[in-house]
């Protein structure tokens, strides 16, 4: 589980545009800071649920077979990804451009929680 460079850099040229390109992606005119935060959160959970469904289908968990039929790993992985760069935009709109260090103090802090 890990991202190649060159990965890292066309995700990273990604969420810059999304980010500069923000209020034109947003059908309500001039939105705000908040606004678009609040939008990125709202996006973050339908993604989350997007991810559920197939987690569902998976595991052969749905009240659907045809939807158990006709999962896909690479649904599983979209959504996953969806997530990621959900996520990853909702960090910049924040301000929070280096997770590294937060990353290793939460190991460390859920590590002597015994986790």
């Amino acid at each position: 589980m890990q991202l190649s460079p060159s990965i890292q850099e066309k995700l990273k040229k990604y969420i810059n545009y999304i980010d500069e390109q923000a209020d034109a992606l947003i059908i309500k005119e001039n939105p705000t800071k908040t606004e678009h935060i609040l939008t990125s959160m709202v996006c973050l959970q339908e993604e989350c649920w997007e991810l559920c469904s197939e987690i569902r289908k998976f595991t052969k968990m749905s009240f659907n077979k045809k939807k158990v039929e006709n999962f896909t790993q690479e649904s599983l992985e979209e959504e996953i990804a969806d997530i990621y760069i959900v996520l990853l935009v909702l960090c910049k709109q924040l301000w929070i451009e280096n997770l590294d260090e937060t990353i290793l103090k939460k190991i460390e802090k859920n590590n002597k929680r015994g986790y």
